[in-house]
């Protein structure tokens, strides 16, 4: 069993829920990295669930940067979440880093499924025939 595991949830319809628990830091990076390609890659929304984080360093937040960016030019809807319970070094890294906004950052699991599905683009109309 993987003691830091990184996960993909696909049981919410339309979204893909990347858990991250444990401790990430450079070396688990490119992992959170193939994770999150793989999530979009799925198309539909993706959540970033660090409620069982209890350590991310800089590159860790680089590689969710990245994948906003990515969800963005593509239309998807990006949203890490956390709540109440969240390890306090984990919470902290993200306020004075002041990604907060830029990622965006919610608490809770419904609120964050809700944030990401309507920053989604709609899917084009059909035609009429």
């Amino acid at each position: 069993m993987e003691t830091n595991p990184i996960a993909l949830d696909e049981s919410e319809e339309g979204v893909v829920v990347v858990l991250v628990e444990g401790e990430h830091d450079i070396y688990t990076a490119p992992t959170l990295r193939e994770r999150l390609e793989e999530a979009l890659g799925r198309g539909g929304g993706v959540v970033v669930d660090l409620t069982g984080a209890t350590f991310m360093d800089s590159s860790i937040l680089g590689a969710l940067l990245d994948a906003r960016r990515r969800a963005q030019e593509a239309g998807t809807g990006f949203v890490v979440y956390v709540d109440a319970d969240v390890e306090p070094g984990v919470q902290r890294i993200l306020d004075i880093t002041g990604l907060v906004p830029v990622l965006p950052v919610v608490n809770g699991r419904d609120d964050a499924l809700a944030a990401v599905r309507e920053t989604q683009d709609p899917p084009a109309a059909a035609s009429p025939g």
